[in-house]
């Protein structure tokens, strides 16, 4: 290996594409945590000891498997949240029914006292208001 290739600093893409991987870590910050985890991987799994398309290989399936994954959050995720907080309101309020009003009387429950504070100073300024015209009919 050549002093031209030791010294040679990786991009992005090739950190994250790149089948051979420089040896010296980026100045970057976003490329240096992403070179310092690809050679985690690449001594965790020995890439360095296989030949080119094992190493693609294994690449690939890894890749494959983040981006399954991640589609995977992105489409289900929802949909298994809102599952997941109704079974959790069925077994705190004991009824379907009442699964779907929880979030209603939840939100209720938590804007209380803000609605009673504004209803307070409501009645407080009519109070005031009509102490201030009974007092200007007496003069």
């Amino acid at each position: 290996m050549s002093y031209h290739e030791w010294k040679r600093e990786a991009s992005i893409p090739q950190i994250l594409f790149g089948l051979y991987l420089p040896y010296r870590k980026p100045e970057s910050p976003v490329a240096r945590f992403l070179w310092r985890r690809r050679v985690w991987v690449e001594v965790t799994f020995a890439l360095s000891m296989l030949e080119p398309w094992e190493r693609f290989l294994v690449m690939f399936v890894m890749y494959a498997t983040i981006l399954l994954l991640a589609a995977a959050s992105v489409l289900y995720l929802p949909q298994y949240l809102s599952f997941l907080y109704s079974r959790a309101s069925y077994y705190l309020f004991g009824s379907d029914a009442v699964a779907i009003d929880s979030l209603g009387r939840l939100k209720d429950a938590a804007s209380w006292g803000l609605n009673a504070s504004i209803a307070n100073v409501n009645s407080l300024g009519s109070t005031l208001v009509s102490l201030g015209r009974s007092s200007a009919t007496e003069l």
